[in-house]
């Protein structure tokens, strides 16, 4: 798709400079956006916007400062998913302007424990031996439930009919083993009994198409009675959660950037991840919503911009 958008972008007569970064807005008088400098093949240079900036440099998700200042919660996540600039240029030539930055403390994490879809058979419990969610949901979902577990520690639970490795990960650790669901247990290091309630608990539920606790949908019910039994390792501290950082810019739908009072910065204009759009929080994220902010969004600060008085 970005193939296709830079070739276009060209093909209409694009102006591209390569070996190039934006260093810094520059700001006029009345407060509003007159252009930026640019560090064009190792040399500093002035160029004046004549309708407007439009930031759009990705996250900050291979910002550590920026990550432990604002998105503490994601420092336990390895592994941030990159595209761009992904070091908060963008967000903090904004905030130099006056921009509102919000909802910084929200991020998108994944730990993928399907396909197979056979997985999504089994049970997440914590070190307590408890269910927590509901695991037939968008694993987004599920990883951030996961995180929120004590010392961020979860097991997905299999028998052997189910049992498989994550495509994602298919050296995901097996963290114990058992013919028995007390073997299992006991290699997991939990309290006698514990998990075997649980799972009994489970099972009883899905031989009647029910899930009271979470309400999983019966289609991928089943009771887990087939041994040899087993634990594959989801924590943080095995399998390495995937993220990358939601919070930005405050916007108006036209990518114009508004300041903590709601007020527009002339000029300055804000998209994808350098703008907070559509998915304001990890919880409610899903596959693909990032498209939108970028394209949709994207496009109408292009066209807002274009249409400005110079």
């Amino acid at each position: 798709m970005m193939d296709q958008l830079a070739r276009s972008a060209i093909d209409l007569g694009a102006d591209v400079h390569y070996s190039s970064r934006a260093v810094r807005l520059i700001a006029g008088d009345d407060g509003s956006v007159k252009g930026l400098v640019v560090r064009m093949d190792g040399r500093e240079c002035n160029v004046r916007a004549q309708r407007g900036v439009i930031l759009c440099a990705g996250g900050y998700a291979c910002n550590e400062s920026m990550i432990r200042q604002y998105t503490p919660g994601a420092l336990v996540c390895k592994t941030p998913i990159t595209a761009g600039n992904d070091y908060g240029a963008g967000i903090r030539m904004g905030i130099s302007m006056g921009a509102a930055a919000i909802h910084m403390e929200q991020f998108f994490c994944t730990m993928p424990f399907y396909p197979p879809e056979s997985l999504v058979k089994g049970i997440f419990v914590n070190e307590l031996a408890q269910r927590f969610v509901n695991e037939d949901a968008y694993h987004g979902r599920v990883t951030q439930q996961i995180l929120r577990q004590p010392n961020a520690r979860a097991w997905l639970l299999v028998d052997n009919e189910i049992f498989d490795r994550p495509i994602i990960n298919p050296d995901v650790v097996i963290s114990a083993t058992g013919d028995t669901w007390a073997e299992v247990e006991t290699e997991l290091g939990f309290i006698p009994g514990s998990l075997q309630q649980t799972v009994q608990a489970f099972n009883a539920s899905a031989r009647i198409s029910a899930d009271p606790l979470f309400h999983k949908s019966a289609k991928w019910l089943r009771a887990l009675t087939e041994p040899p039994f087993g634990a594959l390792s989801f924590c943080a501290s095995d399998y390495g959660a995937l993220f990358f950082t939601l919070g930005g810019l405050s916007t108006l739908p036209t990518g114009q950037v508004l300041t903590p009072d709601g007020d527009i910065i002339p000029g300055l204009y804000a998209a994808g991840r350098t703008a907070c759009g559509l998915p304001r929080w990890g919880d409610g994220y899903s596959s693909g919503v990032s498209l939108a902010d970028s394209t949709f969004f994207g496009r109408e600060a292009g066209r807002h911009a274009a249409a400005a008085l110079a």
